[in-house]
């Protein structure tokens, strides 16, 4: 069989099985609007490993896919039962799929410790992502501090997260500076604390983040050493 042949197949086979599950999650979709049983089966969602190598290229349209399935499915549960079996499982093969869906990572950091209770789920997407986008978007480094702060009470690796964040060019970076000294304060590191702000204020064109890092620097300055 020739290449264009395959090729041709493959992606037939893609559509048939996309059009299945697509058919296959409304359904599912539909019965916990009428209130059907609440257990509803994920059987339709293989692992991410699994259909990889059948996705011919087509793994950032799946994810997007399953992006959407994912919304109406924590919108129909958000007004119903507010239980999420399957959320973490939904977004972890979104992720993995689409390792650039920053839209995805964000979703994560916020609404799974908030509603599935599992903020370690939440931090290794997290942590995956800073793989990916951690140099570029400024607020899965934030979100990951978040969760260190609030989930684990550790503010030296909330601190670290911070200054990641802060450094990556944003309207908000004057913030995430001040973010990034408070956790480094609270965690007993002053020096560090005034090194992001000094790195901040050597680097930023921007004068409300500079006015924001200056305030914070004299903040720090005008307390007591201990």
């Amino acid at each position: 069989m020739v290449p264009t042949m395959k090729k041709t197949i493959y992606m037939l086979i893609i559509a048939a099985l996309l059009s299945a599950g697509i058919v296959s999650a409304n359904i599912r979709l539909s019965a916990i609007r009428a209130g059907s049983p609440k257990l509803e089966s994920m059987a339709y969602l293989p692992g991410s490993e699994r259909i990889k190598p059948f996705m011919l290229g087509f793994n950032t349209t799946y994810a997007h896919y399953l992006w959407i399935s994912t919304m109406i499915y924590f919108g129909d549960h958000f007004a119903n039962d507010k239980q999420f079996r399957w959320l973490v499982q939904m977004l972890e093969m979104i992720t993995r799929l689409h390792p650039h869906f920053n839209e995805a990572y964000e979703f994560a950091g916020l609404m799974i410790p908030e509603y599935c209770r599992n903020p370690d789920a939440a931090r290794i997407m997290l942590e995956r992502g800073m793989n990916t986008l951690g140099e570029t978007k400024w607020n899965i480094p934030f979100y990951l501090g978040m969760l260190y702060s609030r989930y684990y009470n550790d503010p030296e690796r909330a601190a670290l997260c911070m200054a990641a964040a802060a450094r990556i060019p944003s309207e908000h970076s004057g913030k995430l500076a001040r973010l990034a000294a408070h956790f480094y304060q609270s965690a007993g590191h002053e020096n560090e604390a005034m090194d992001v702000l000094q790195f901040l204020l050597e680097t930023s064109e921007n004068p409300e983040v500079r006015r924001h890092i200056e305030g914070k620097i004299e903040e720090i300055k005008s307390k007591p050493l201990k």
